[in-house]
């Protein structure tokens, strides 16, 4: 069942390029909420929550959805106080479309409900058209930052990249790539090839792509995805929102309030720290905790989903872990 019915359980859409699947079916609005687009009470009301890895004109839109949309899109931390920044009813037929120049850092908070009190499935786009500050060869190149915020793409080769200072937007592309962030917010992904990423401080999103990656976040609050292959992920500290992605991956929790992604399919993940007073894992995939069962192993507790292996979690006991509190649907 779909959570972001209400603003502070907003889903986040993440990087330069994202697409989300959702419903507003059976969603509420809720009090000192705004009029989406001067169409929509808020009635049906579903939240995302995006925030803008660089500077750039960003398109957002409902294209796919099989319903009569409207959108809206804010700045703003609480429901009551919420400025708002672009919004369209009808764009494209039914479905909606906004564009409008982000500015690097910043969260934007988006509403999708629909037509006077229209409902269905939502298909949410976004697309940031980056400027590349620099663009690496089909060799391995050493490309560093200026301190201000950057866009890198580093193309082939075995590239060592380097944001030096800002929020800075890297991408590895292929090869076997060294890529670090700095001390503020950075958007990393690495690309195809096995990469080593840092993201240094500040609360960044580090993405491995393809190949068996090693992700190290910091004391921020941090956003990994490992994406394919058997990735190693050091979370470190801050509360961080880590999914391996698929392959069997070692993921090392930090000290904060960590969530750790579980879902079906290949693959499974070994947690190590994962400490029940903290971390809680969020279920994907339509997941229930019903679906669960917990076995003790000598390497832990073993999570499955019918006979799907989910995740061994190291140091832990089955009578600790089977506890609907510890997740979140």
């Amino acid at each position: 069942m779909q959570l972001n019915d209400n603003f502070a359980d907003s889903f986040d859409l993440i990087g330069s390029s994202d697409s989300a699947i959702g419903s507003n079916v059976g969603f509420t609005g809720e009090p000192g909420e705004p009029n989406h687009a001067g169409i929509s009470p808020p009635l049906n009301s579903a939240w995302w929550s995006w925030r803008a890895p660089a500077s750039g004109v960003v398109t957002i839109d409902t294209f796919g959805s099989n319903y009569d949309t409207s959108l809206a899109v804010y700045t703003g931390s609480a429901l009551n106080n919420l400025s708002e920044i672009a919004s369209n009813d009808d764009s494209n037929s039914f479905q909606s479309e906004v564009s409008f120049t982000a500015t690097a850092g910043t969260t934007y908070q988006i509403a999708v409900d629909g037509f006077s009190s229209s409902t269905g499935q939502i298909d949410l786009n976004l697309e940031l058209d980056l400027v590349f500050t620099q663009v690496g060869t089909a060799g391995s190149d050493n490309l560093n930052g200026s301190g201000a915020n950057d866009v890198i793409r580093g193309l082939g080769g075995n590239d060592q990249i380097n944001g030096n200072g800002g929020n800075d937007v890297l991408f590895g592309n292929g090869g076997n790539d060294q890529i670090n962030g700095a001390s503020q917010g950075d958007l990393i992904n690495g690309g195809a090839g096995s990469d080593t990423i840092n993201g240094n401080g500040g609360s960044d999103t580090l993405i491995g792509g393809g190949g068996s990656d090693t992700i190290a976040g910091a004391s921020g609050n941090d956003v990994i995805i490992g994406g394919g292959g058997g990735d190693t992920i050091f979370g470190n500290g801050g509360d961080d929102y880590i999914n391996s992605g698929t392959g069997l991956d070692a993921v090392f929790l930090g000290t904060g309030a960590v969530i750790v992604v579980l879902e079906t399919g290949a693959g499974f993940d070994l947690v190590n720290n994962f400490q029940v007073t903290q971390a809680k894992f969020q279920l994907g995939d339509g997941l229930s905790f019903a679906e669960l069962s917990f076995v003790d192993s000598n390497l832990g507790v073993n999570i499955f989903a019918d006979n799907d292996l989910l995740a061994v979690v190291a140091g832990n006991q089955a009578s600790l872990l089977n506890n609907s509190e510890l997740f979140i649907f």
